[in-house]
Formats: C-alpha cells, sequence, structure tokens
C-alpha cells in the first residue's frame, strides 16, 4: 500500500460533490483546490466566509474534503452571517457531533462556553453563533493536523474495529488517536500505515490485529464514523500513545506508563 508521511491533517474522503448553479442575478463566486493541511475552518477563514456558507455552496451535508477537490467560495457579499443561537446536549451528543451540526470547530465550542476539557451533560446548554467564529484553534490542534488518503482512513477503522469491537464509541474514538498520536510523535513512524504495521523484535507487531489477521476484516459503520472524529478532533484521551486491556494484558511495562483514560476495558496511558 501506497504510503503518506505528511504533517499536517485535513480529512479526507472519496465522495464527489455537485456544485450549485446560481439563479437569476448571481453573485460573483470563486473556486478553492484543495491542498494538503486543508479544511473547511481554514478555507472559510481564508475567504472570509463561514463553514456552513462553504458547505451550503458545495452541496454537502458534512465537513469531509479531499486533496485535489475544487470548492465553489460564495461570494461574501451574498453569504449569510452566522446567527447566534444554542444547543441543548441530548443524549448520544459529542461536541464533534454539535460541531459538525452548527459548522463550528469544537475548539471554537470550547472556547465560547469556556470549556477546558471535552466531558458535556445531558440538558446542558452550549452558546454557539457569530462569537464563535472569532474563536482561534490552540496550536497543539493545528500542529497535528494530518492528510489521510482514503485507502489510510479506511485501514484505520479497520483496525478500530479489531481492537475495540464492543467497546463504546469514545472508547473507539480514543483508539484512532493513539494511531494519530503515534503518527505525530517523533518516537514512531510517520504514516497510518507504517504506525499500524510497526513490527517487533520477536516477530509480531505493535497490534495484534495486523498478526492474527483480523485487520482484514471490513471495518463497521461506527468504527468509520470514529475515525473521521477523531481525525476531525485530534485531542482525545489526552495525547496516548499506548492502550491495553488490563485483565489480559502480558506486557508489564505498559503499567508503567501514566494514565490519561480508562474508557471500557481499555486503559489509556501515554
Amino acid at each position: 500500500m501506497k504510503t503518506t508521511k505528511l504533517k499536517k491533517w485535513a480529512v479526507v474522503s472519496a465522495a464527489t460533490f455537485a456544485f450549485l448553479a446560481g439563479q437569476g442575478t448571481s453573485a460573483a463566486a470563486a473556486s478553492h483546490k484543495v491542498v494538503t493541511g486543508d479544511t473547511l475552518w481554514s478555507i472559510g477563514k481564508q475567504n472570509g466566509v463561514t463553514v456552513d456558507e462553504l458547505k451550503t455552496a458545495n452541496n454537502r451535508q458534512n465537513d469531509l474534503i479531499y486533496i485535489g477537490e475544487t470548492l465553489t467560495i460564495p461570494d461574501q457579499g451574498a453569504a449569510q452571517a452566522n446567527t447566534a443561537s444554542v444547543h441543548t446536549v441530548a443524549t448520544g451528543d459529542t461536541l464533534w457531533r454539535i460541531a459538525q451540526q452548527h459548522g463550528v470547530t469544537v475548539e471554537q465550542l470550547k472556547a465560547a462556553n469556556q470549556l477546558q476539557h471535552d466531558t458535556i451533560y445531558i440538558g446542558q446548554t452550549l452558546a454557539i453563533g457569530s462569537q464563535v467564529a472569532e474563536a482561534q484553534p490552540n496550536q497543539s490542534t493545528q500542529s497535528t493536523q494530518l492528510a489521510v488518503s482514503a485507502e489510510e482512513q479506511d485501514l484505520l477503522a479497520r483496525l478500530v474495529e479489531a481492537e475495540a469491537k464492543g467497546e463504546p464509541y469514545q472508547g473507539k474514538v480514543a483508539v484512532a488517536t493513539v494511531v494519530l498520536n503515534r503518527v505525530a510523535s517523533p518516537a514512531f513512524p510517520n504514516s497510518i500505515h507504517d504506525v499500524i504495521y510497526q513490527p517487533l523484535a520477536n516477530g509480531g507487531y505493535e497490534f495484534s490485529p495486523v498478526g492474527n489477521g483480523t485487520i482484514n476484516q471490513p471495518a463497521s459503520e461506527e468504527s468509520k464514523q470514529a475515525v473521521g472524529e477523531a481525525l476531525s478532533n485530534p485531542n482525545h484521551a489526552n495525547g496516548a500513545l499506548f492502550f491495553y486491556n488490563p485483565e489480559i494484558a502480558t506486557n508489564t511495562w505498559l503499567a508503567s506508563k501514566q494514565v490519561t483514560a480508562v474508557i471500557g476495558n481499555h486503559v489509556f496511558a501515554k
């Protein structure tokens, strides 16, 4: 498999896009060809429009973009300004899902609501609106963005399925994030493929599904969604580089690592 060795992340997709045709007297529109490191947020910021306006102009339901794609940039004068709104947290909500729904980033939501972590509660009211657009993502988020091919995204989803089948959804997100954190770390290979297939000195692999073949089984939709969330918001599990099930783990060295989270049956550490 051809590997991708890049320093920034932009979530990629094989989806194609239909562009809106102007009706009557159309406003002038520009175009933007997606390159490594682009996100809808960064493209919108560069062109003075919002994520929602970009999504409307390109007839899309999510924030996935792919390298080489050409996006329509709506005329700034014709674009509708964001209006302030609120969101009441419901069962199943995460900051990532709420951000996707309203066309903002997780960091912007956290800044607008003075949140120091990703934990939210059912019934909690979150501020969303034009004020949020002024918030800047922190430097750690920007520096860990990566361009990922559709093949590597599928590979990562298959690993998540094999490693975290039956685990809570956030546990699946955290497993995917461990791989992404390793890609960003100088102590590990710098592509998703090479991290997943990293060999051990004893002839095995860092991830057991590679050795036992379960990596080749198709991923569930939940595992694919978890990978998408990890790619869009790579700050889960507090920078964890390892995870293990303490009930079955035989590597006592892992127990010496700093625990960052416990989700389901998995302990995450760095």
